[in-house]
């Protein structure tokens, strides 16, 4: 007959948690302590369909693939990357950078110009492949508009 004490009980709990969080991922249990959420789309049409929390952003062009978006879940901070060789949709005029993406994604950039386009409530810089554009709420309550 064995016998089970509360270490033993407490070992297998806590075995049984990492478990879970391997078969889970990772990502989305650090989503959730951090407050943000992720999203991923092949092309612009599942994009404008599933984006999470606002619209998609009107300066993302029609044909653009690989989209990536992490927003805070208030939606006060996000960083979006999309792949295309189109021109910026919308309406966006050159202005001096005031910031930089406050999320760390490992699809961003290190080198950031002085000057981007400014697309509403969003900067917007160009990348090798498509445009990379995040958001900084500057006053509560306010998300992209």
């Amino acid at each position: 007959m064995s016998r089970f004490d509360s270490a033993t009980v407490a070992t297998a709990a806590f075995a049984t948690g990492i478990a879970l969080v391997a078969l889970t991922g990772c990502a989305q249990i650090s989503d959730v302590f951090s407050k943000q959420h992720r999203e991923d789309f092949a092309g612009y049409e599942a994009a404008a369909d599933g984006w999470v929390g606002v619209g998609i952003p009107d300066w993302i062009p029609d044909d653009a693939t690989d989209l990536r978006n992490v927003a805070t879940l208030d939606e006060t901070v996000s960083v979006i990357r999309v792949v295309t060789d189109s021109d910026l949709a919308g309406s966006c005029e050159p202005a001096p950078r005031t910031g930089i993406p406050q999320l760390a994604v490992d699809w961003s950039t290190e080198e950031w110009p002085d000057e981007v386009q400014r697309c509403g409530d969003y900067e917007v810089m160009a990348m090798d492949d498509g445009w990379l554009g995040w958001f900084e709420a500057r006053e509560p309550g306010q998300t992209p508009g």
